[in-house]
């Protein structure tokens, strides 16, 4: 099988080398997952409402992995199982986050499921919306990455 090239090997264009590693759609649903519904295992992210494929999960689970975004941590109840988590590289993508929503929320508004209290806040205090999303990733880590 012929590998595919990525643009960082043809244009390095920022918007392109990006796309390369968040651009499906797929990828972007397990970010929003771990960093705005907490959902950190595996069986919580299949079990989703977009209705995810377990082959297409792990695939992007193991790319956003080698692409240093997310990590894992075996987890404590059942050794067989992992819990995933972003890294600072994929907590970096909370404000490009943010705008999307922002952006769907201008745009597509009709067809939005937004909890009114986060509904608010991101209308009117993204940063501040920032800040929580960060604080409450740093308490999961602070009480789940101990052991590593």
């Amino acid at each position: 099988m012929v590998q595919k090239k990525t643009h960082t090997e043809r244009s390095g264009c920022p918007v392109a080398c990006a796309l390369d590693i968040i651009g499906d759609h797929w990828t972007l649903l397990i970010i929003r997952d771990l960093m705005f519904l907490g959902l950190h295992e595996y069986k919580e992210m299949l079990a989703g409402s977009e209705g995810i494929s377990s082959n297409i999960l792990t695939d992007r689970l193991k790319k956003l992995a080698q692409n240093g975004l997310i990590d894992s941590i075996i987890h404590p109840e059942n050794r067989k199982r992992k819990l995933f988590f972003l890294t600072d590289k994929g907590k970096n993508l909370v404000d490009t986050m943010v705008h999307l929503i922002r952006w769907a929320e201008k745009c597509l508004p009709e067809h939005l499921e937004i909890p009114p209290e986060k509904k608010e806040l991101i209308a009117n205090d993204p940063d501040r919306f920032i800040e929580l999303t960060l604080q409450q990733l740093k308490e999961w880590e602070d009480s789940n990455l101990t052991t590593r």
